[in-house]
C-alpha cells in the first residue's frame, strides 16, 4: 500500500506509516491461514490421500497398526515404496519412528531343476532408525515411502528377474509416537511383478492364524516377525548359511518331538484353503528337503530307507498327490469311525446301581445293528464307565466299568439293549444330583471297513462319548463344561488324543477318575504336580511343572486361559472368578487340604509372596477341611468378573 499524506507534519506521516505496514502483515498473515484452511477443508475428509496431502484426523488411540501398500516404483533400477500406516479404525498413524524393510524374489517351481519346488531368494534387509540404509520420507499424513539404498541387482549377489514375482515386506512397531503412543509390532508382505502389476503368481502355503490356533501369536528374532511370509523372506538358501534353517526342513524338524498330534497328518498345519496360493503343496510337490526332514530315517542320495534318488526329478512319478494324501490321512480312519455308532438312550439310578440301555448303529447306512455288542464280531473293545456325584465332583477316584462285548445284555428288544453298573458310591442328595456314563472302544477294520477281529490285528479307536443321567432319566444337564474336545482339538487334533488305551473325550470322560478324590503329596514343593486331579493334572502337564513329564513344551502363552478354556451359556470364559460350587479343595494324603481358588492359583503361582497374598485374603493351605471349606477366600473381590483385578483381564487372554 503506497499513500502520498500531503498536508501533514513528518511525524504524522511516520505514525501512519507504521499502522499500514502492521496492516499489510496481519493481512499477509490472515491470507496465509485462510489458504491453508480452505486447502485443508478442500480434502480432509477423513479418507486416505497420497504422499504429501493430507489423509485425515491422526490416530489417538492404536491397538493394532495395518500397512497397506500403494505401490513399488523404480528410478533407474532403484525401488520406492509407498504405504500408510493406520489403526483398527482406519486413522492414519503418523509419525512412526521406525521400520525394517526386507526384499526378495521367487523362483517359480521347477526352475532350478525338474520337481524342485518354487523358493525365494533374499536381497537385502534395511531399517530405518535414527538412520536409514536408504531414503525414508514421513509425509506426515499417515503416508510413508522408503526407497531401498540401491538396484536390487546383485544385491547380496542374486540376479533382479525382470518379470519375476517380488517381495518387500515391511517391519513396524515395538517402540513408540513422539507422544508417547505404543505400536503394536506388524508385518506386511506385498508381492508384485513387473514394476508393480499384481504377481501371475507367488507362494503361500500356511496361514499364520493356523499356527496360532497352537502358538497364539508366534514371534521371532526379539518378536519382531510374526508373519510366515516374512519368515519364509530370509529363511532360503541365498539368506541362511545352515541348510536345516531354510523354512521347510526347519519347520518339520522343530515339530518332530513334542507334536501333539500324529507326524503323519500334515493337514495339522497344512490346512486345506483356497484362499492360498499354493494351497495343497505339502501333497503336489514332494520334495527330498521336505519330505525328510520328517522322514529322517531316509537317506535319498545313498538309497537307505528309499531307492535313491540324486534329485526330486522323479519325486512325484511316485508320489503323486493322491497318493501323498492317503498316505498322511485320517480318510481310512473316519470312514471305518462312519459305520459305527453307540450311544445310551435311556439311563437311571436303582439303588447304588444305574440301570442303563443302548443302541448300536451304523451311521454309514442309517441302520441299527440287530444284535448286542457280545455278538458283533467287528467290536475289539466297548466299555460303558459310570460315576456320580456332580455336584461334589464325584464321589469315588475310580468309576466302574464294563465291557459290554464281554457281557450278555440283562435284556433287549429293537436294537436297544438293556444293561447294568453296580457299586455306585452315591452323593449326600442322590435324588437331587447327577452322574455320568462315558463310552470308549476299539473297532477291528481293513483299509476303510469293519472287519472280523478273528481276522485282523488292525483296530480303530472310536470317539468317546458321554451322557449325563439323573436318579430318574438321562439329562443334557450334568457336570460344568470347562474345555471342550474343540478348545483342546485346535492342538491335539479331533479326538486324538488317547490315553490309557481309548480315552479321548477331554471334555468330560477323563473327570470320572482324575477328580479331587485323587490326593496331592504332603511334601511336594509344587502339590498341584503330585496329583492327579483332572484341572491340576492339566495345568501342570501344560506348563512343564510334571516331573515325570520333562519334555512338555507348550507352544502358547501358559497364560492365555482361553487357548484350552471355553465359554459358558452365558459367554463368559470358564476360567473366570468365581469357581463353580461344585470345584473341591486340593486333597493331601495327609488329610490336609488347600481351599479351592488358592489351589487353582497356586498351581502356575507358586511364589512365597505370591502364597502370602493368598492367604491374607482368605485362602487356607494344608489346613483342615473344616476350614478350607470355610469360604474364607475374598479371592472374587478384585479377581471376580469386572472387579479391578478380574483374572479376565490380567491374563494374556486372546
Amino acid at each position: 500500500m503506497n499513500i502520498e499524506l500531503m498536508g501533514f507534519s513528518p511525524k504524522y506521516k511516520q505514525s501512519i506509516a507504521k499502522k499500514l505496514k502492521a496492516i499489510d502483515i496481519t493481512r499477509a498473515l490472515i491470507s496465509v491461514l485462510l489458504m491453508s484452511t480452505l486447502a485443508a477443508c478442500s480434502v480432509d475428509d477423513g479418507s486416505p490421500g497420497t504422499p504429501g496431502e493430507p489423509g485425515g484426523p491422526p490416530a489417538s488411540e492404536i491397538s493394532t497398526l495395518n500397512i497397506s501398500v500403494k505401490d513399488v516404483s523404480f528410478d533407474s533400477g532403484v525401488a520406492t515404496v509407498n504405504y500408510r500406516v493406520s489403526n483398527e479404525t482406519d486413522e492414519p498413524v503418523v509419525g512412526v519412528p521406525s521400520a525394517t524393510y526386507l526384499a526378495a524374489q521367487l523362483l517359480p517351481q521347477g526352475f532350478t531343476n525338474a520337481g524342485n519346488a518354487s523358493q525365494w531368494q533374499y536381497f537385502t534387509s534395511e531399517s530405518c532408525n535414527s538412520s536409514c540404509d536408504g531414503e525414508f520420507v514421513d509425509h506426515k499424513n499417515g503416508q510413508y515411502s522408503y526407497t531401498f539404498s540401491g538396484t536390487f541387482n546383485g544385491m547380496n549377489n542374486i540376479a533382479f528377474m525382470p518379470g519375476a514375482t517380488q517381495r518387500i515386506v515391511i517391519k513396524i512397531g515395538g517402540d513408540s509416537l513422539p507422544d508417547g503412543t505404543d505400536l503394536p509390532i506388524t508385518n506386511q508382505h506385498y508381492d508384485w511383478q513387473d514394476q508393480g502389476s499384481e504377481p501371475a503368481y507367488t507362494r503361500n502355503l500356511i496361514d499364520m492364524g493356523t499356527c496360532n490356533t497352537c502358538h497364539n501369536d508366534l514371534a521371532f528374532h526379539g518378536s519382531k516377525y510374526n508373519e510366515v511370509e516374512t519368515c519364509v523372506t530370509c529363511h532360503n538358501v541365498d539368506k541362511v548359511s545352515n541348510p536345516g534353517n531354510v523354512f521347510a526342513p526347519m519347520v518339520h524338524s522343530k515339530h518332530l518331538t513334542g507334536f501333539p498330534v500324529s507326524l503323519a497328518d500334515c493337514q495339522t498345519c497344512h490346512v486345506a484353503d483356497e484362499t492360498l496360493t499354493e494351497n495343497m503343496n505339502w501333497a503336489r510337490v514332494p520334495t527330498m528337503e521336505a519330505c525328510g526332514s520328517c522322514h529322517t530315517n531316509i537317506d535319498f542320495p545313498s538309497g537307505q530307507g528309499h531307492p535313491a534318488q540324486v534329485d526330486n526329478s522323479n519325486c512325484v512319478a511316485c508320489h503323486n498327490p493322491d497318493w501323498t494324501m492317503s498316505a498322511h490321512s485320517q480318510a481310512d480312519t473316519d470312514a471305518v469311525l462312519g459305520q459305527f455308532n453307540v450311544e445310551v438312550v435311556s439311563a437311571k439310578l436303582n439303588g447304588d446301581t444305574v440301570d442303563f440301555s443302548v443302541r448300536l448303529s451304523n451311521p454309514a447306512t442309517n441302520e441299527v445293528y440287530s444284535d448286542s455288542a457280545d455278538k458283533l464280531d467287528f467290536i475289539d473293545d466297548l466299555r460303558v464307565y459310570a460315576n456320580f456325584g456332580i455336584s461334589v465332583d464325584y464321589t469315588t477316584r475310580s468309576a466302574k466299568s464294563i465291557k459290554l462285548q464281554d457281557v450278555e445284555p440283562i435284556s433287549g428288544s429293537n436294537s436297544v439293549y438293556h444293561y447294568q453298573i453296580a457299586g455306585l458310591t452315591l452323593s449326600d442328595e442322590p435324588a437331587n444330583d447327577k452322574g455320568t456314563l462315558a463310552l470308549q472302544g476299539k473297532l477291528c477294520s481293513n483299509d476303510t471297513m469293519l472287519a472280523n477281529c478273528a481276522d485282523t490285528d488292525v483296530t480303530t479307536t472310536i470317539k468317546s462319548s458321554y451322557q449325563f443321567y439323573s436318579a430318574t432319566s438321562i439329562t443334557e444337564q450334568g457336570r460344568r463344561v470347562v474345555v471342550t474336545n474343540e478348545t483342546c482339538g485346535s492342538c491335539h487334533g479331533d479326538q486324538q488324543l488317547n490315553y490309557h488305551g481309548s480315552r479321548n473325550d477331554l471334555e468330560q470322560q477323563c473327570q470320572l477318575c482324575h477328580n479331587p478324590n485323587m490326593l496331592a503329596e504332603a511334601t511336594a514343593a509344587n502339590p498341584a504336580a503330585s496329583t492327579a486331579d483332572y484341572k491340576h493334572l492339566v495345568h501342570t502337564l501344560h506348563a512343564g511343572s510334571r516331573e515325570s513329564y520333562p519334555d512338555i513344551n507348550y507352544p502358547g502363552n501358559i497364560g492365555n486361559c482361553a487357548q484350552c478354556h471355553t465359554t459358558d451359556d452365558s459367554g463368559v470364559l470358564t476360567a473366570a472368578l468365581p469357581l463353580n460350587s461344585a470345584v473341591q479343595p486340593l486333597a493331601f494324603n495327609d488329610n490336609t487340604f488347600t481351599s479351592t481358588t488358592s489351589a487353582i492359583c497356586s498351581t502356575c503361582h507358586l511364589s512365597d509372596s505370591a502364597i502370602a497374598h493368598m492367604t491374607q485374603q482368605g485362602g487356607v493351605f494344608k489346613g483342615t477341611e473344616a476350614d478350607a471349606t470355610a469360604g474364607t477366600e475374598s479371592c472374587a473381590t478384585c479377581h471376580g468378573q469386572g472387579a479391578t483385578a478380574d483374572v479376565l483381564k490380567v491374563h494374556p487372554i486372546q
